[in-house]
């Protein structure tokens, strides 16, 4: 008997099918952001590569970390599409450089609150005792848009999170706008001065999901989406691991 079967059953089967394993790059940045990532030329570590190296494991994929500075990746990956899926990214980031581009984004792989942390003698003063912020190179300080614009306040980038935070401690500047958690363990792990800064909550801030982008496979972003719900046990050990509560 060779009959054939209905057309809405060999899509549902299609649809169903398991996803191919695939090879892919993921375009990563080259700073120091522990305890979400730090990257450089040889090594990419931290929560997010234990996360996507979980996610990828699941899926049979191969990830290839590439690391480069921030203007460089978005390059490759909006202009040169030499890599495949791009961490961290946020449809708010960088949007006059995705005009015309359809990227898929992730649900959330850390959720990160930016702000200034100030020196805790200068916290609750308010904002009009900051003239001068420092962050990291390729960061954009949402929050203060407004001041910057109008000159109420300079921005001075640096490349290493650590050299934006000692700036503060120096006096150079009022405050650094990085994310809390970074600053923390930065503080913590590496200065080895806990409590040197402290977040001012009354200062404008935000909160950001870090997640991952593609503009050519929409399906490994919708898998990632999946990996998130039904591994969310997974994520809550790496989380763990790192010291992250978002």
């Amino acid at each position: 008997m060779n009959a054939r079967l209905p057309t809405s059953l060999l899509l549902l089967g299609l649809l169903s099918a398991p996803a191919l394993a695939l090879d892919l790059t993921v375009g990563v940045e080259s700073s120091d952001y522990l305890p979400i990532s730090k990257g450089d030329s040889g090594t990419y570590v931290g929560y997010a590569r234990d996360v996507l190296d979980a996610f990828a494991a699941k899926y049979g994929h191969k990830f290839t970390y590439k690391a480069m500075p921030v203007a460089r990746l978005y390059d490759e990956f909006l202009v040169q599409k030499s890599v495949d899926l791009k961490f961290p990214d946020n449809p708010i980031w960088a949007q006059n450089l995705k005009q015309g581009a359809t990227i898929s984004y992730s649900k959330g792989l850390v959720t990160v609150t930016e702000g200034l942390m100030v020196t805790p003698a200068n916290k609750g003063k308010g904002l009009a005792a900051v003239g001068k912020i420092s962050t990291l190179r390729g960061f954009t300080p949402w929050p203060y848009m407004d001041q910057i614009k109008t000159k109420k306040i300079s921005v001075s980038e640096v490349n290493s999170a650590e050299a934006a935070i000692k700036m503060v401690e120096g006096g150079r500047v009022d405050g650094v706008y990085l994310g809390t958690l970074a600053t923390t363990y930065i503080m913590n792990e590496v200065l080895k001065q806990p409590g040197m800064l402290v977040f001012d909550d009354k200062l404008p801030n935000s909160k950001n999901d870090f997640t991952i982008s593609s503009i050519a496979h929409p399906n490994v972003i919708k898998q990632m989406d999946e990996f998130l719900v039904t591994e969310k046990d997974t994520v809550a050990k790496i989380k763990s691991k790192y010291k992250i509560s978002d």
